[in-house]
This record gives structure tokens, C-alpha cells and sequence, in this order.
């Protein structure tokens, strides 16, 4: 059998501008290419070059290049631009290597470099059109699973969601049983909050004199959800036989209230939510048998730190009013690895606002300490590295330059202290011919 052709592409990904809430004014957000990209205020596009035209007055006309490399990899090029490319944060001086998943920060604005399949690309592209969740997402391994919980939709089979705390399990559960048009509640209950006497209870209800407590019926969770969607969160939790139980009502759609002998049928659609499809120390852990009713396999969301081209639109969206982001506090949002999640990023961003006095924009010391800790550490260093930078050589001391590093650019560039880009802009307007001097 051969093997498939891999049709995995580098993709540009604008994920925000910080004078935008982190959203975008206008222009791609996705930019495919085979061998270049060009940013800038007005790019110019040639064979081979594609252009990421972004309006940003902190942006030069021409300001950087991204491009593969010979050895299959990829680089970013600074193009002699007067605030210059930040590659996870920090400031170029050259040609930089960079790979799946870097972020740039040029101007205000955000990027990402990704390689991603055609099927990716167009889940993203289908998420962006019409977003299943309250966000749409630019992640290709995020879009991937939208698109099976958009196919789920409409179905009656159950749904396991699988991912860290905070990612959004319940979100996207809710947003598919909107999606799913049925006309019952989604009701859900989160089984690690209740203690495990009382999750059977909740679940089945119960009648009266079911137990000492049991001075009337009570109703289900179940039951409350009838014609709609059950949502468990943390399911792993569930005791064992509560578990059990379950799975007899998932099989038959028949259950048995505490204290009864009466059995009812409800129609009602079940999903689950799981941190960790392992047991662990104070949970049994979700059963083979039950687990194997919800599915193949899980649907897993990435967490926040693989997705990181989310977070524009995620912070824009927790932001909801006409503010907007320093550059600095921005890109502190982009960097920072977000351990909760987009539950912590929420978070963040709810409390920056309220720091922030008489709608001003958002600035860094905004944010949590822990947030902003990376650009810091980027400013400092950038600081104690600054020299006054040289004024433009004559002529002759190019000439002489060229001719000692035999037309070696990057060896001229570094001797002065100035970018490569800049360099090559003296060399051209000159006019000298480098290949004069390479030897």
C-alpha cells in the first residue's frame, strides 16, 4: 500500500492586535504559503512571496519575512523595520530560526507559524465561518475536534469530553446541545462537588422514605432533563456504583428512582466531562464498560498553552467592552503558558479591567505578576544589551567592510552592530555588486 502524500502546509496565523482587544481590523487571518510570507503595512507580493498586509501604524510599509529554509525549516527575517520583530519575545538581530508553533510579535500584532493539514485548515476556516462554540478558534488540533462534536450534533449518541480543567468541557457540551435543536434543559451536575453518598440521589432522585432524609420525592437529574441533555462533569469521580447504574439507564434508557420498584424511561441525551481517564488516588476512575458507551474515543480539547493563536479572540471575547491592550500586556497574554487554561486567562483578564482606571487601556502591570514575568525578563535584557547604535559608514568603509568579509552581509552587519536588513539596504542603495567581493 503506499504511503498518503502529506499535504501539511505552513500556515501564518494572525492571532490579534492589541489596539483591536485583540481582535483583527479587516484582513486574512489565516495565510498559507509554500515558500514566504512578507508582513507588513503594504507587503509586496512576487512569485513565491505571499503578503500578510496588516493596518498597524507601528508596523513598517515592509517590515519582516517568514520562509522556509533549505533544510526544510523556517525563518524570520527582519526587513530593516523601525521597531523591529520580536520572536517569543525577544528582539531580533538577524535572521532567526523559528518552527511550528512560534509566536511574533511585529508591531502590535500577534502571529503564529503553524504547519497544518488540509483537513486543518478547513476546519478552521468552517469554525471561523460559523463558530459551534461562543469563540471561534484558529487551532488546527482545536477545529479538528469541533468539527466531530458539529457531526455529533444532531445524533443521539453520547459524548465524552476529555482535557485538562479549565479548557471548556462544558462549554462546547453546551454548545452542542444547542446545535442539537433538542427541546429539553441541558442540566448538568459536576460529581467531584457533591459528596459520593449524595451522587446517586442527584442523578436518580428518589421517593419518599427512600432514606432518613426522604421526607417527600424529589426528582433526578435525569428527569429533569428529559428530552434534553444530562451533562456530567467529572464523571471519573462518580462512585462505583452510581457508575453502574448508569450504564444500565445509558443501555436501556431505563432507571429506577431510590426506593422505588417502579421503573421509568426517559429519553435523554448523556454527555461527560473527564480531567484524567485514570484512576487517581480519591476517584475510581471511569469504568472500561462504561466509558466504552460514549464513544470510540474521547473527545479531547487541547489545553490553552498548544492553542496559544486563541488567545486574541479569547481575550477580546472575556474583555467584552471598548478597550484595548498595551502592546507589552498583549503580548504577556500571548506568551504566558496559562496552566488554568482558558478559565485562567478569563480570570486575568476580569481582574485587568477592574485595575485599570477610566477605560484607559489595559497596561502590563495590569496583570498578574506571574503573566507579565516573561516580558520582563525579555525588557531587561533587551535594555541591558541596547548600545546607541552606530550612524550609516561612507562608502568606503562598505567597500572596505565587503571587501575584508568577502561580500558576507551577516559578517558586515554584525562588525557594525546593525541589522542585516539594514546593511543590505546601504549595499543596494550604493550599488555595490557583491559579487565582486565574494572570493
Amino acid at each position: 500500500m503506499r504511503p498518503q502524500p502529506d499535504d501539511r502546509r505552513p500556515v501564518l496565523i494572525v492571532v490579534g492586535h492589541a489596539a483591536e482587544r485583540g481582535g483583527v481590523a479587516g484582513g486574512e487571518r489565516l495565510i498559507p504559503f509554500e515558500h514566504a510570507v512578507e508582513i507588513g503595512r503594504r507587503p509586496q507580493a512576487k512569485q513565491g512571496v505571499e503578503v500578510c498586509g496588516l493596518r498597524d501604524p507601528r508596523l513598517s510599509a515592509r517590515h519582516a519575512r517568514v520562509s522556509r529554509t533549505r533544510l526544510e525549516g523556517f525563518k524570520v527575517t527582519d526587513l530593516g523595520s523601525k521597531n523591529g520583530t520580536l520572536v517569543e519575545g525577544r528582539t531580533i538581530a538577524g535572521p532567526t530560526k523559528i518552527g511550528d508553533g512560534t509566536l511574533l510579535f511585529v508591531g502590535a500584532h500577534a502571529l503564529v507559524l503553524r504547519v497544518l493539514s488540509g483537513a486543518a485548515l478547513d476546519a478552521i476556516r468552517e469554525d471561523l465561518d460559523h463558530p459551534l462554540g461562543p469563540v471561534a478558534t484558529l487551532s488546527g488540533g482545536m477545529a479538528t475536534q469541533i468539527r466531530r462534536l458539529r457531526r455529533l450534533a444532531r445524533a443521539d449518541e453520547e459524548i465524552l469530553f476529555s482535557g485538562e480543567t479549565g479548557v471548556g468541557k462544558e462549554v462546547y457540551a453546551q454548545a452542542v446541545h444547542r446545535a442539537s435543536g433538542r427541546p429539553g434543559r441541558f442540566v448538568a451536575l459536576n460529581c467531584a462537588a457533591l459528596p459520593i453518598e449524595l451522587v446517586e440521589s442527584e442523578l436518580f432522585g428518589f421517593v419518599r422514605g427512600a432514606h432518613s432524609q426522604a421526607v417527600a420525592s424529589k426528582p433526578g437529574l435525569i428527569e429533569e432533563a428529559e428530552h434534553g441533555t444530562l451533562f456530567l462533569d467529572e464523571i471519573g469521580d462518580m462512585p462505583g456504583p452510581a457508575q453502574a447504574k448508569l450504564l444500565r439507564f445509558l443501555q436501556q434508557h431505563e432507571y429506577v428512582p431510590l426506593g422505588s420498584r417502579e421503573t421509568r424511561r426517559l429519553h435523554v441525551r448523556v454527555m461527560a466531562a473527564t480531567s484524567s481517564l485514570t484512576p487517581g488516588p480519591q476517584a475510581p476512575g471511569l469504568r472500561r464498560d462504561l466509558a466504552a458507551r460514549f464513544g470510540a474515543e474521547p473527545v479531547v480539547l487541547p489545553p490553552l498553552r498548544e492553542r496559544r493563536e486563541d488567545v486574541g479572540m479569547l481575550a477580546s471575547y472575556f474583555l467584552g467592552q471598548p478597550r484595548s491592550w498595551e502592546p507589552a500586556a498583549f503580548l504577556a497574554l500571548c506568551l504566558h503558558d496559562w496552566p488554568q487554561n482558558v478559565r485562567g486567562l478569563e480570570n486575568v483578564v476580569r481582574e485587568a479591567v477592574l485595575y485599570s482606571e477610566d477605560g484607559r487601556d489595559i497596561r502590563l502591570e495590569d496583570l498578574p505578576q506571574v503573566v507579565r514575568e516573561r516580558v520582563t525578563v525579555a525588557q531587561g535584557d533587551r535594555v541591558s544589551r541596547r548600545r546607541p547604535p552606530r550612524a550609516r559608514p561612507d562608502d568606503a568603509e562598505i567597500e572596505t567592510l565587503l571587501d575584508r568579509h568577502k561580500g558576507n552581509i551577516a559578517e558586515v552587519a554584525r562588525e557594525l552592530d546593525r541589522q542585516w536588513a539594514v546593511v543590505w539596504r546601504w549595499v543596494q542603495k550604493s550599488g555595490f555588486d557583491i559579487d565582486k567581493y565574494r572570493r
